[in-house]
């Protein structure tokens, strides 16, 4: 019985190294009834039309920037096929750009050439903000020239420096993009205060843009709080009942609710 159990966490563990994370950052099209559109339709969704929509693709988590009509999202797939067939859906009505990232684990592999002091875990990447804090996501660039330190003093700082660096925030999770010497994260602050505090320990080396965000529960109860949201909702799920069989806008995304 328990080489049995053996053997199954075994093949847990190489399924799991199968599946390649990616961040898309969207932005909805200005256009003003394809931004209404895509928000309408969006806000409307549950979580069983999430995962019909998905796939192949296993969301880890979500945030929008309402005021902006733009977000972001990480997801893990086995192949950018399965990723790409999950936006395609929302090309019509935004823009996405997708890259393909690492965890704080695999960047310090691949900057060490060894495995790193210590693992960080990602299992709160989806969770909300603490009580009454707010969500924060992070942009870093490393200024032209700082790569190499950048590098240099990421992967070599210790689980106790990790927490010190990043002080009353709490990190949910962050990626790199080596290539480009630039990373994103998401965060968990109390105040705009600490947040920029974070981010000021490495002005000497990078750049970072800091946007509030929200969670999906939280952006959709914001959009459905709009005015005439209802009555668009209804409208859109009519019309794209109308619209199945017809090539049109709707022909596409009518097929993840239906």
């Amino acid at each position: 019985m328990n080489e049995f159990k053996d053997i199954t966490i075994i093949i847990i563990i190489t399924i799991m190294s199968d599946y390649s994370t990616f961040i898309c950052e969207y932005t909805i099209l200005p256009e003003h009834k394809t931004r209404d559109t895509c928000m309408t339709l969006f806000g409307g969704m549950t979580e069983s039309d999430d995962l019909r929509e998905l796939g192949d693709v296993k969301l880890l988590g979500r945030w929008g920037c309402v005021g902006q009509a733009k977000g972001y999202c990480l997801a893990q797939a086995q192949n950018v096929a399965s990723v790409q067939k999950w936006l395609i859906n929302w090309v019509p009505m935004a823009d996405i750009k997708v890259t393909p990232v690492l965890d704080d684990n695999e960047h310090r592999k691949l900057i060490l050439k060894e495995e790193p002091r210590y693992m960080v875990e990602y299992k709160n990447v989806n969770s909300g903000p603490k009580q009454k804090e707010s969500l924060y996501f992070i942009k870093y660039q490393f200024k032209p020239g700082c790569v190499d330190d950048g590098f240099k003093l990421f992967s070599t700082m210790t689980e106790e420096q990790d927490k010190q660096d990043s002080g009353l925030c709490t990190s949910f999770g962050r990626w790199h993009v080596p290539s480009l010497a630039c990373g994103y994260a998401i965060a968990s602050s109390p105040s705009v205060f600490d947040i920029y505090k974070w981010a000021f320990n490495w002005k000497d080396l990078c750049e970072c843009t800091i946007t509030p965000v929200t969670q999906d529960e939280v952006t959709r109860n914001c959009i459905k709080q709009g005015l005439g949201f209802k009555v668009k909702h209804q409208l859109l799920m009519e019309e794209m009942k109308k619209s199945t069989n017809k090539p049109a806008l709707f022909s596409r995304i009518c097929k993840c609710f239906y």
